[in-house]
């Protein structure tokens, strides 16, 4: 306890802190947002408060601020699948509204302008501030109740010491008895019950009926925000489609994960998935057409480890379409043109 940095009375408050909106825990629009997101619009909200103070505001007068997936990846200390998860969950209840940053061309260079995020107001309610305010008057009323319970005499040592002699005067249970039936539950046990010997039978079809109550909902267990994936939901659909077992489906995610991840080491090159759109690129239906051409492969040839296969179809469409992008769009300056010699109509 010698190093417990304790909060003491006479002390100035001096930390900052986020400050999260109590409607979150009132009203049914918000009520069911993930912790993630939660924390995420606090964080979104400090930066919205320092746009105000900068006042970048949009031709309409609506104030905007920039945060890149790579800032919120390292603030909640995750992958980028998990904050696209997130952004999408605050825009489905109007809280976040994005706006697509635009190529542009700068000394010389061209890049990717960041996203516009807008920060969207919590509706409050009248039953909302009735509740919020019945929490308030709660806590006071907790905190007076404390303070009685405080006060309440504490039991007598004396009666709990004459209550425990009573207890131990109690007549002991016979062990005769607990013996004969140890002997009749170890006769039961061994006995040649139809049901002890189709056990094995019995729980392997209940882990077949698991495994496909969990293959059957593998696009919904993924979309959850506690798994970071960026793959795109009609993507997930394709996998479990091809996929015999809920266990190989998620081997097939991770094997693209693992393919992207390649890809960017090679190029030394970091791409944001969700922010592809930008460099002209429908990543969504090239990586849904991309894992199908490996799908196809295996059932027209003979194919050792479709895992192997989705991960160098995978990796190369990163590398030769996403990252090549990239790579061009931020290119230092375009080449320059150069004109090509008529062969055909030279005398």
């Amino acid at each position: 306890m010698t190093n417990f940095n304790f909060y003491k009375s006479a002390e100035v408050y001096r930390e900052k802190y986020y400050q999260m909106p109590k409607v979150f825990f009132t009203n049914p629009n918000y009520m069911n947002l993930s912790n993630d997101a939660k924390i995420a619009y606090m964080l979104l909200k400090d930066r919205f408060n320092y746009s105000v103070k900068s006042n970048w505001v949009d031709e309409d007068d609506n104030i905007y601020f920039n945060f890149t997936v790579e800032e919120l990846m390292q603030l909640l200390n995750c992958r980028e699948g998990k904050v696209a998860k997130i952004k999408k969950e605050l825009e489905s209840a109007n809280l976040l509204f994005q706006k697509k940053g635009r190529i542009q061309q700068k000394d010389g260079k061209i890049k990717s302008a960041p996203n516009k995020l807008y920060l969207g107001k919590p509706k409050v309610t009248a039953q909302d501030v009735f509740a919020i305010k019945e929490e308030e008057l709660a806590s006071n009323d907790l905190s007076v109740n404390a303070k009685i319970a405080n006060t309440v005499k504490t039991p007598d040592n004396n009666n709990l010491t004459v209550n425990a002699k009573i207890a131990n005067t109690a007549k002991p249970t016979n062990t005769k008895g607990s013996t004969v039936n140890a002997k009749i539950a170890d006769n039961l046990f061994y006995s040649s019950n139809p049901l002890d010997t189709n056990r094995h039978n019995i729980d392997t079809e209940k882990d077949h009926l698991q495994d496909q109550l969990l293959l059957d909902n593998f696009e919904t267990i993924m979309k959850d925000n506690s798994i970071a994936t960026f793959v795109p939901e009609r993507v997930l659909s394709l996998i479990k489609t091809f996929s015999s077992s809920y266990s190989e489906a998620q081997k097939t995610v991770q094997t693209i994960h693992n393919a992207k991840a390649k890809a960017e080491k090679d190029a030394q090159t970091k791409i944001i998935f969700e922010d592809l759109d930008i460099y002209g690129l429908n990543a969504e239906q090239e990586l849904y057409k991309t894992l199908l051409k490996a799908y196809q492969k295996q059932k027209t040839e003979k194919v050792e480890n479709i895992q192997n296969l989705i991960f160098v179809y995978v990796k190369n469409w990163f590398m030769e379409n996403p990252i090549a992008a990239k790579q061009q769009a931020e290119s230092s300056e375009e080449l320059p043109k150069v004109p090509l010699h008529d062969w055909l109509n030279e005398g």
